[in-house]
């Protein structure tokens, strides 16, 4: 037992010497710091509030990550917040990214869009037709009109394939929506299918270009021009494939520069 007692008494009178080394260290370490921030000139808050200043700076690298995980709302941050990184986080493993029972977002602001729930099933004799749209009238020739609002986009014939063009445009037949070439321009296969077609011409001007790659009047005037637009920065293509060199008007083995814009006189001429 004396032993023990011994042992005892020694490890707490080495505690203690301990605990007052380190609140002498702590001391003098303030008593430094005290010394250093009312004789620096760089910052004023630590000359005026010595010592407590630093704090300050502490507090402020803090603030963001207790802000993030403590204070700030779901669409609080930017460019992008945390519900939109969530989102892409279960998104990327694959889990189940949609959110039942309502939204975190606004939905009152201007240009919202909102599928509101039907109560009952619309009854066939209730039901109101969409309305047609009709593109280029008073200034094409023949003008162009559809009813449908859920169309397929622009996906380029180099970006896809035979069967992938032909699907998409005998599925655009069949449910009455039109189908956008994309920059690749039209193929035989965008045809067959017998949809309608949007020829997009891009700045390469594929199907329509001459030999020194201007829009030509003769290649234009074989098809229906519907959609014409740029790309957004210049890109060099190799197009190899020789059912796309005879679809595009290319000689084989032809490096292609899409250029960022369309010269505006080369429409113009054709607009006047």
């Amino acid at each position: 037992m004396d032993v023990v007692t011994s042992w005892a008494t020694k490890l707490l009178e080495f505690s203690a010497a301990l605990f007052i080394f380190l609140i002498g260290c702590a001391v003098l370490s303030i008593i430094y710091i005290y010394i250093r921030d009312v004789t620096q000139t760089q910052q004023a808050i630590r000359r005026n509030y010595p010592v407590v200043g630093r704090f300050r700076y502490w507090f402020e690298h803090m603030g963001e990550f207790f802000r993030q995980y403590f204070f700030a709302l779901d669409r609080d941050e930017l460019p992008f917040n945390r519900a939109q990184r969530s989102w892409v986080y279960r998104a990327a493993k694959n889990v189940d990214s949609t959110v039942a029972f309502g939204s975190s977002r606004p939905l009152n602001q201007p240009g919202d869009v909102i599928f509101l729930n039907c109560p009952f099933p619309t009854l066939s004799e209730d039901a109101v037709p969409a309305s047609a749209v009709t593109f280029g009238e008073g200034v094409a020739t023949t003008p162009f009109t559809t009813s449908s609002f859920f169309n397929i986009s622009g996906m380029s014939f180099g970006a896809l394939s035979v069967p992938a063009v032909l699907s998409l445009s005998k599925g655009a037949k069949k449910a009455g929506v039109w189908m956008n070439t994309g920059e690749g321009g039209l193929s035989p296969y965008h045809l067959e299918g017998g949809a309608d077609i949007i020829f997009q011409i891009g700045t390469a001007k594929y199907g329509v270009r001459d030999e020194q790659g201007n829009l030509s009047d003769e290649k234009l005037q074989a098809g229906v021009i519907a959609h014409s637009c740029g790309v957004a920065e210049p890109r060099q293509l190799r197009r190899m494939h020789a059912q796309m060199i005879n679809d595009h008007g290319l000689p084989d083995s032809l490096d292609v520069i899409h250029p960022r814009v369309t010269p505006k006189p080369e429409f113009q001429q054709r607009a006047d």
